[in-house]
C-alpha cells in the first residue's frame, strides 16, 4: 500500500479534487491515480451519483467482501458515502464536518463494495 500520511488531516470541501480539500470520491479518485488504476470522474460528467449505475465508468466491480484497496459504499447521514480499504479492518474516508479521516470500516452501514479493474473507459 502507498503512504496515505500526506492526506490524512486534509479539510473536506465540495468536489474537492487535491490538497486544499477533497469530498468522498475526490479522495477515491486521488487514491486510484496513486494505485495505478486511474478511473474517470463521473461527477464531472453528469452522471447519476449511485455506484451500482456508475460502475463502468468508474472503473469498478463489484466483490463480496472488503479487501485492501477496494471501495466501501456506504450510507452516512442518508446519503452515498465513499471510503477506500486501507486493510481489512481501517478505511480512510473523507468527511463532511471531520475532513480526511481514517476510522473502523462498520462505522457506518456497508452497502458493498468495489474492486477497480484497472482498466480506463476514456482515451
Amino acid at each position: 500500500m502507498f503512504d496515505i500520511s500526506d492526506l490524512v488531516g486534509l479539510p473536506y470541501a465540495p468536489h474537492g479534487r487535491d490538497e486544499r480539500g477533497l469530498d468522498c470520491f475526490g479522495l477515491i479518485w486521488l487514491l486510484a491515480q496513486r494505485n495505478g488504476t486511474p478511473i474517470d470522474d463521473p461527477w464531472y460528467r453528469g452522471f447519476d451519483p449511485s455506484l451500482m449505475r456508475l460502475a463502468d465508468q468508474m472503473n469498478v466491480k463489484r466483490i463480496d467482501e472488503v479487501v485492501p484497496g477496494c471501495v466501501i459504499e456506504m450510507v452516512k447521514d442518508e446519503r452515498l458515502h465513499l471510503g477506500y480499504a486501507i486493510d481489512n479492518r481501517r478505511m480512510i474516508h473523507a468527511a463532511i464536518n471531520e475532513g480526511v479521516i481514517v476510522e473502523d470500516i462498520g462505522t457506518y452501514p456497508v452497502k458493498g463494495y468495489w474492486a477497480f479493474t484497472g482498466r480506463t473507459s476514456w482515451a
